[in-house]
């Protein structure tokens, strides 16, 4: 499902210079991206409000209440977002880098009826965006804990295909509900397994861009790049059983080209499956299965690791991955990464 008609809905609340920003940095940001810039401004302005910085509403925050802003605002922000929103430091470097960003347009490229910039003052240039620093280890770390190993990828599968069914026979909604879409849950796990897709190209996939026959599809990437994703013959298997069951389960009207299709509304009809229904899926077995820590995302992280584990090929992942930089793609050779034990254990004979 696209995510313009939330990005529309929080517009609505926000300034007018906040619309013709988004339109502009829509010609090469993704729809998520955008939909963060959103929610980092909603709260940004509404902090202003709340501290008194300026009346409010936010709709109505005007250009100049920007441009005497002091970076001891800004301080103050950051610290609001780390103590009362409980913001890790990550997440706080975010939501300076979105403010930056919409700060260098107003005062850098956006331009009045006289060819001024909209803002002359630019207190976001004084401000650095501060990151956590992680290193590889223990990012690999972190991910190893929260991913599928070994004979549990298959066990999963097989779970989200019958056994979760046995866990909760004895409650009449969630049986239904979860016999209306098994088939469809089953595909998008073992597509993301069998791939290492993002949630959002699974849900941006189209039935007509799918080679059963070569067994890749073609996907819009970060950045709205179109390119092959091959998937594997487990989850051809499942992804065509669930073909056989859409368009009868789910009602697509003619010209929905969605494959991966949500639960029909009241009209009996289903649209493309929104990024939160399709996390929610895989959080809902993860949380039966007994691996909480399991999200959409750690899918993508279990089929990278098993695939450089079985295939030690890091420039044929990084493509399969579609990560702009190989260094992004290395994080998955210190995952399980034994080399320094086997050292060790050799040293102390």
């Amino acid at each position: 499902m696209s995510q313009m008609h939330l990005i529309e809905e929080r517009l609505e609340r926000l300034p007018w210079y906040i619309t013709e920003f988004i339109e502009y940095k829509s010609r090469n940001s993704s729809e998520d991206t955008l939909l963060s810039y959103c929610r980092d401004y909603e709260i940004f302005f509404q902090w202003l409000v709340n501290e008194h910085i300026t009346p409010g509403p936010v709709k109505a925050i005007e250009l100049e209440t920007l441009e005497t802003l002091r970076a001891r605002n800004i301080i103050s922000f950051e610290t609001f977002c780390q103590r009362q929103l409980g913001n890790a430091k990550d997440t706080i470097a975010r939501k300076i880098a979105s403010l930056k960003s919409l700060f260098h347009y107003l005062s850098q490229i956006a331009e009045d009826d006289n060819l001024y910039p909209y803002l002359k003052r630019n207190v976001m240039a004084k401000i650095e965006v501060v990151k956590q620093v992680h290193t590889e280890e223990e990012r690999a770390e972190n991910i190893a804990g929260r991913i599928l190993v070994d004979d549990e990828i298959t066990l999963f599968r097989e779970f989200v295909a019958h056994g979760y069914g046995e866990s909760i026979k004895n409650d009449t909604r969630k049986w239904k509900a979860y016999q209306r879409n098994k088939v469809r849950d089953l595909a998008i796990v073992s597509l993301i397994l069998g791939s290492g897709m993002r949630v959002s190209e699974i849900i941006r996939l189209d039935i007509d861009k799918i080679d059963w026959n070569n067994q890749h599809l073609l996907v819009k990437r970060k950045g709205d790049k179109l390119d092959k994703i091959v998937f594997s013959d487990v989850a051809c298997l499942d992804l065509l059983e669930y073909k056989q069951i859409r368009e009868a389960q789910y009602k697509p009207e003619a010209n929905e080209k969605a494959f991966f299709l949500s639960s029909p509304t009241a009209t009996g009809r289903s649209t493309r499956m929104s990024k939160s229904a399709a996390q929610r899926v895989v959080d809902k077995y993860a949380d039966a299965f007994g691996k909480g820590a399991l999200s959409i995302h750690k899918l993508r992280h279990t089929f990278a690791t098993n695939h450089y584990k079985e295939n030690g090929d890091l420039a044929a992942l990084k493509r399969q991955l579609g990560h702009s930089n190989i260094n992004t793609t290395m994080i998955y050779t210190h995952v399980f990464d034994n080399t320094l034990k086997d050292a060790v254990n050799k040293a102390d004979k």
